[in-house]
């Protein structure tokens, strides 16, 4: 037996390859839910992609809340157009 009819011998006894090309897995991060702190209050850990209306729409159902998420990070936030990955902010009720 030659090398090639070895090679497909083993091909045709493994599971078949799959027909349509599949796109490599990039693994999305789940969107951080608000978390209590101390005193009662929410916090959100700022995803990539994130913008205070999103985080809003999540939290309050409503993305012109927006305001109510800056008002009260305005010790972080410059502007509520600039949030980045990381930022911990204080979600108010």
């Amino acid at each position: 037996m030659g090398l090639f009819e070895s090679i497909r011998n083993t091909l045709s006894k493994s599971e078949p390859a799959s027909t349509a090309a599949e796109p490599p897995s990039a693994e999305v991060p789940e969107p951080a839910e608000a978390e209590a702190a101390e005193g009662g209050a929410r916090t959100y850990t700022v995803l990539s992609g994130d913008t205070l209306w999103k985080i809003a729409e999540r939290m309050y159902g409503n993305g012109s809340q927006y305001t109510k998420i800056f008002e009260a990070n305005t010790d972080l936030l410059e502007s509520p157009d600039r949030i980045f990955p990381g930022q911990e902010l204080k979600i108010p009720e």
